[in-house]
């Protein structure tokens, strides 16, 4: 499997973190698990199927879809060669590119066309016609750009309200959250969930597992305990537990193989792009 990224334009990097590609043969992806992070994935080649943990046939997925905050553990597989480009957002800034709220698209994978209609569809077929990454980063850029002139939202302190949770998802309470943005903590509490799927500890709560377990298999480690405290887990068992729960699996089972669930350490510098 070959994959590359790279920046946005300068007027979306404030809300996309990086493009990224992705070329391979036929066979099972790593899995992608539970956590807060969006994606829109637009396939010029071949397909994904999504099947998960409760035993249903997989289904195929369409060309473009949207995958966002989720809570459950999918497995995907293609049956083809398979190419890929995916647009990776920011941390609560997919808000910014929907006229919905993102509690009525979490835990699914919603096609590009439900989402955004013709435009939808015509930026797939521009993305699955373009003849390189450049051309089918300029069709994202052009697509994204116009999004955020229609949808983004005039409510900064939500923005930072996201960005605090997720960098410290281990020790942010509510009330003082409230507090220090100058919210009241029933307006920070109904707003969440359409911001980004879920209420705040909800929000925490996957943040902390997410954070943890990408850090556990970027380093390739087996030996987690004292990262699981470091990130605010009680004890060993609180951290299998979280595990359990979220994967259906103890942590064993997964790290220490060296999947990547497809993360990748933060870009440092404008228009950087590498392999």
């Amino acid at each position: 499997m070959r994959i590359e990224y790279a920046s946005p334009e300068p007027a979306l990097r404030a809300f996309v973190e990086r493009y990224w590609w992705c070329e391979g043969e036929a066979g099972d992806l790593p899995p992608l698990l539970p956590g807060t992070g969006a994606e829109l994935w637009i396939h010029w080649t071949g397909g994904v199927e999504l099947y998960g943990a409760d035993g249903l046939p997989s289904k195929p997925l369409p060309a473009a879809h949207l995958v966002c905050l989720r809570q459950a553990h999918w497995s995907l597989t293609s049956r083809a060669a398979v190419g890929f480009v995916a647009v990776r957002f920011r941390a609560g800034a997919l808000r910014h590119f929907l006229s919905t709220g993102i509690d009525d698209v979490a835990d699914q994978m919603v096609s590009a066309t439900d989402l955004w209609g013709p435009v939808g569809e015509r930026m797939t077929d521009e993305v699955r016609l373009a003849a390189d990454p450049g051309a089918r980063m300029d069709v994202l850029n052009t697509f994204l750009t116009g999004l955020l002139a229609g949808h983004h939202r005039a409510d900064p302190w939500m923005d930072t309200a996201v960005r605090l949770v997720y960098r410290r998802p281990g020790g942010m309470r509510v009330d003082s959250l409230a507090e220090r943005l100058g919210v009241g903590s029933r307006r920070l509490q109904r707003a969440f969930p359409a911001a980004v799927g879920v209420g705040p500890k909800g929000f925490q709560r996957l943040a902390r597992f997410q954070k943890l377990t990408r850090a556990l298999l970027l380093s390739d480690q087996r030996r987690y305990l004292p990262d699981a405290l470091g990130a605010g887990f009680y004890d060993q068992n609180h951290f299998i537990r979280e595990f359990r729960h979220f994967t259906g699996q103890r942590p064993t089972a997964l790290l220490g193989r060296g999947l990547s669930h497809f993360y990748y350490e933060p870009l440092r510098g404008p228009g950087q792009a590498g392999h």
